[in-house]
């Protein structure tokens, strides 16, 4: 495990074939599915905590790490929505 994942409480990082992005601990849940729920539903970290039944500093914890890994966290995003069109998916 790299320092920059142990600087994080909330935060782990699975085995995955490509994808980085780490997940909320104890949840099938990544970051960036996380943040995508905020920003498509407007809520605050607050409100998506709270939805998620999660402690506010893990959607912190996922909004900085998205600042900080912003082009990977995209291009996972890319990656997967191309995955997806690939397999009849249209999103």
């Amino acid at each position: 495990m790299s320092e920059q994942q142990n600087s994080y409480h909330y935060l782990e990082w699975r085995p995955h074939r490509w994808r980085k992005t780490p997940y909320i601990k104890g949840r099938n849940l990544s970051v960036w599915h996380l943040l995508c729920s905020m920003w498509a539903n407007k809520m605050t970290p607050e409100e998506v905590a709270q939805d998620y039944d999660l402690p506010v500093e893990a959607v912190y914890e996922a909004l900085d790490y998205y600042e900080n890994h912003r082009e990977l966290l995209e291009a996972e995003a890319e990656e997967e929505r191309e995955w997806l069109k690939q397999h009849g998916i249209n999103l």
